[in-house]
């Protein structure tokens, strides 16, 4: 009778298997493997109060047991019946830490229940065990928009007129390609704080992306005159110039830039870039040699260091940084 149950259990046939399993636990009703499998077939066959008392059951008679313990949490949960679910998946999660379905579970209930924090808490543990888990992305996801979406409900309750009230209303904007709405609302944030760091840098983005180049360019400049400090201020308008073909212009900014954060790649890169348009090949090999120190899987790193040795004459070391390039470029 075993295995004629497993047979309609891998058949899908879960009402058969169930039926079985009701006969053997007639025989013997003390086979808790049974109980669970029985369980386990009202569950599939989406009987779901059946498979919460067989469950129950089974942890009366031994608590210990993973999966009774689990599938009672999740029949329970998806009974909307979630405060009851909690204490079940909380143990399940206790005794297999790695198990990523009982996890997943306890963050949805946590979320029914309106813990979002205690959600994300599992959420961000379950990212690094299952990092492209489409399940896990999708809760993710839902937990921080609601914590966003509270968050600025109630920063407009407190200060309506406050300026990350705007600059929040921007990036949600920003984040769903909006980008008009977003450019008017992290406008109106630099209104309401002329000083705010990085509105100057996302609004020359926007502008940038809408091919306002001079807009944009003022936009940076502004970054840098009101945050002296912005390495990224600096590095968004220093490229922008080079790409402009004003690399005398650019260069001085570029190496403020790096100056103010020694460790940004991409700015090293830049830099080296701008100074190989001035011909300054020895400063610009030992910039861009700098930058795949930081991160030897930079492809725009080893190209640059390429052209540079190229230029200096060095043809070994050209190639040997082209095959760097070759083997760490995005290929479509």
């Amino acid at each position: 009778m075993h295995q004629e149950a497993g047979a309609a259990a891998k058949r899908k046939d879960y009402a058969t298997a169930a039926r079985l399993y009701e006969q053997i636990l007639k025989l013997d009703p003390s086979l808790h493997e049974v109980q669970s499998n029985l369980g386990m077939m009202y569950y599939l066959d989406r009987k779901l109060p059946r498979a919460v008392i067989v469950f129950q059951k089974v942890l009366e008679s031994n608590p210990r047991l993973f999966v009774p313990r689990l599938f009672l949490g999740i029949c329970l949960l998806e009974q909307d019946r979630a405060a009851q679910a909690l204490p079940h998946l909380e143990r399940a999660v206790k005794g297999k830490p790695l198990d990523t379905p009982a996890r997943r579970h306890l963050a949805r209930a946590f979320h029914v229940l309106g813990r979002d924090d205690e959600a994300l808490s599992q959420l961000m543990k379950l990212k690094e065990l299952e990092p492209a888990d489409s399940e896990t992305l999708y809760l993710l996801g839902r937990v921080h928009l609601k914590l966003s979406l509270e968050a600025y409900e109630s920063l407009k309750r407190q200060d309506p007129e406050n300026y990350r009230v705007y600059q929040l209303l921007g990036e949600n904007y920003e984040i769903q390609g909006l980008n008009g709405p977003a450019l008017a609302n992290y406008r109106k944030a630099l209104e309401r704080n002329p000083r705010a760091p990085g509105i100057s840098v996302k609004i020359g983005d926007l502008l940038m992306a809408a091919g306002e180049t001079a807009a944009a360019l003022e936009a940076y400049r502004r970054e840098t005159e009101t945050n002296p400090a912005s390495a990224l201020g600096h590095y968004k308008l220093g490229n922008a110039l080079l790409d402009q073909g004003r690399a005398a212009e650019a260069c001085g900014i570029l190496k403020n830039a790096v100056e103010l954060d020694e460790a940004a790649v991409n700015t090293r890169v830049a830099y080296g870039r701008c100074l190989l348009e001035q011909n300054r090949v020895q400063e610009a090999i030992s910039q861009l040699k700098r930058a795949v120190e930081l991160d030897a899987k930079s492809a725009p790193a080893y190209f640059q260091l390429a052209r540079a040795h190229q230029l200096a004459g060095e043809t070994a070391a050209a190639q040997s940084a082209m095959e760097s390039y070759e083997r760490h470029r995005v290929r479509p």
